[in-house]
């Protein structure tokens, strides 16, 4: 996750958004524009620069979680353009990626599922003065 964040914001800011380099041109008509829309955006730098860092972060031991849970919205996108868009697969290979990745994340957030449900169930908005 960290080396594709560098490269690819690297990439961006030195070079533009290239749809080429992307591999975005298998893909069908909609998710193309979808994507050369958010990439063209303020999104686009967003995105690179969320991933540089989510992945210093997951190379912690003390807050790898806290990418989980920043990297979760951002599979899950990744899982349905996936299944939505890219049915039948235009590669394989992304494809594959794409499921490995995202299946990844919601398998470790559903591990820890415990340290996070202590942050839902136990918390009190209120406070402890009732």
């Amino acid at each position: 996750m960290l080396f594709f964040g560098v490269t690819g914001s690297f990439q961006l800011f030195v070079e533009g958004y290239d749809p080429q380099n992307e591999g975005i041109l298998l893909f069908g008509d909609t998710f193309q524009d979808l994507h050369n829309a958010i990439m063209m955006s303020y999104l686009g730098p967003v995105i690179r620069l969320s991933h540089v860092l989510i992945g210093a972060l997951l190379l912690t031991k003390k807050y790898w979680w806290i990418a989980q849970l920043i990297h979760l919205p951002i599979a899950f996108n990744i899982f349905c353009i996936h299944i939505f868009h890219d049915l039948p697969t235009a590669q394989i290979a992304f494809f594959s990626m794409g499921m490995i990745v995202s299946l990844g994340t919601f398998l470790l957030v559903f591990l820890e599922r415990k340290r996070f449900s202590s942050w839902v169930i136990n918390s009190d908005p209120y406070g402890s003065q009732r």
